[in-house]
């Protein structure tokens, strides 16, 4: 990532201008909370408060590097197999008092990009991490005939078991088999149904075929739970959004950018498809785009959290444009699925702002008609506010409210650092100041 010019912008008078003229619902406050598993994308799941989180590709992977017992959903929305069981499962871990699930889905954009195919382009991404990862995985599909592989650098086929989904699991990277062997797969649950077939009789809801399958999967959880006072619970571990960020940017920052300090922590990952049903959804979000790859969102996240508490924030969503926090970046028209960021502005973020021009610089890709479609490219980390009703004065969709995009590194924002000019803390006064504008702006709206 180039560092692009220090230039702060949230034009304060433009702002002033917007708020006034805008004609927008009242809010009671910057929605602190976006419950992706009820909210209609899960059919069957109507819990209020379900135990499952999802993950990104690089959270998973922390997660299968870190110490301790977790319990592991593979599966998504667009899965009808996963859509019939993920109530049951959610009903049964909380018979065991199980607090967290966490669920990933191959397909990482929660429609299409599956790479848990052959003949995706990042197919070793389920390779890698399958073989590195769980090597004791035992699947329905036999590896033979049905598995997925790709090529590697040395004209090599690298090959890993094809799970089905849902794929439930209990996983503890030390766990060991009876020969001292590693399996960190501890014990797993797969099974494909559907609910039309499986859980209803003559076009209703079957209860006796419900808690069936609930029989079928308390073993799983029975394989970690210890009965207390006549009841069993579930022993499992739970990686919160502080241990999962402070892992993760830690490691890549080469230093404490994080520590308990931090604590309480509101920033949250969320999903490709998870970001989109928020921003299809109402009311006042703040996002922060940027990874733990980059050391210009190292520099800063620790600053995005505090001011977001400050301000009363109760979350922050946090959303990598690079969908392995490594090298699979959909901000880049060189990327096979950059028309997944390019329709993500185009559609959300109408008229938004940043540093670089579009027609300088910009993504694009070639549609089915062969047309050039193109949107504008921010750099991150990019820090705004969205409201989806939000309008201007003349009343045309401005759903980024103010943004801040600027570029620094952990060495120079820090609030003792002196420039060539001798001026000291110069980048941490600029950039703390820029969100102080943005998220004071944001709560004095709120209050009118």
């Amino acid at each position: 990532m180039n560092i692009h010019r220090q230039s702060m912008r949230v034009p304060l008078l433009a702002l002033l201008l917007l708020l006034a003229g805008l004609a927008v619902q009242a809010q009671s406050g910057i929605n602190s909370t976006y419950q992706f598993f009820n909210s209609g994308v899960f059919t069957h799941l109507t819990d209020k408060s379900p135990v499952f989180k999802t993950m990104s590709y690089n959270e998973l992977t922390t997660l299968f590097e870190s110490d301790g017992t977790y319990m592991v959903l593979f599966g998504g929305s667009w899965c009808p197999n996963t859509q019939a069981v993920i109530s049951q499962i959610n009903d049964v871990a909380k018979e065991y008092g199980v607090k967290t699930i966490y669920n990933f889905d191959w397909k990482l954009d929660g429609k299409s990009l599956h790479v848990r195919d052959t003949k995706n382009a990042y197919a070793s991404l389920y390779v890698d991490a399958v073989n590195k990862y769980l090597p004791n995985i035992v699947t329905i599909y036999d590896k033979a005939a049905n598995n997925v592989n790709y090529t590697d650098k040395d004209g090599k086929t690298v090959v890993a078991n094809k799970l089905q989904v849902p794929f439930l699991f209990i996983y503890n990277r030390n766990n060991k088999d009876a020969k001292g062997q590693a399996a960190p797969i501890v014990a797993s649950f797969e099974k494909m149904l559907v609910w039309e077939t499986d859980f209803m009789t003559n076009g209703a809801d079957d209860p006796a075929k419900i808690e069936a399958y609930r029989k079928e999967i308390r073993p799983l959880f029975d394989v970690v739970a210890t009965t207390v006072g006549g009841k069993k619970v579930a022993k499992l571990d739970v990686l919160d959004n502080y241990a999962l960020y402070t892992t993760a940017f830690n490691k890549r920052a080469g230093t404490a950018v994080l520590d308990e300090k931090d604590k309480p922590f509101v920033l949250k990952t969320v999903s490709y498809i998870e970001l989109t049903k928020i921003l299809d959804s109402q009311g006042s979000y703040v996002f922060m785009f940027g990874g733990p790859w980059c050391p210009n969102t190292q520099a800063v996240i620790k600053l995005v959290n505090q001011y977001a508490k400050k301000y009363r924030i109760d979350t922050v969503y946090t959303f990598d444009t690079k969908l392995d926090s490594n090298t699979f970046q959909i901000r880049d028209t060189k990327n096979a699925y950059a028309s997944l960021y390019v329709d993500l502005v185009n559609k959300y973020f109408p008229g938004i702002n940043t540093e670089y021009a579009i027609d300088k610089n910009n993504v694009n890709y070639t549609d089915k008609d062969g047309k050039v479609v193109a949107a504008n490219k921010l750099q991150v980390p990019y820090v705004f506010v969205y409201n989806k009703d939000w309008k201007d004065v003349q009343g045309n969709p401005k759903p980024i409210l103010g943004e801040v995009e600027l570029m620094y590194t952990w060495k120079d924002i820090q609030s003792d650092y002196k420039n060539d000019k001798g001026e000291v803390g110069a980048n941490y006064k600029t950039y703390t100041a820029a969100l102080d504008k943005l998220f004071g702006a944001f709560q004095a709206k709120l209050k009118k």
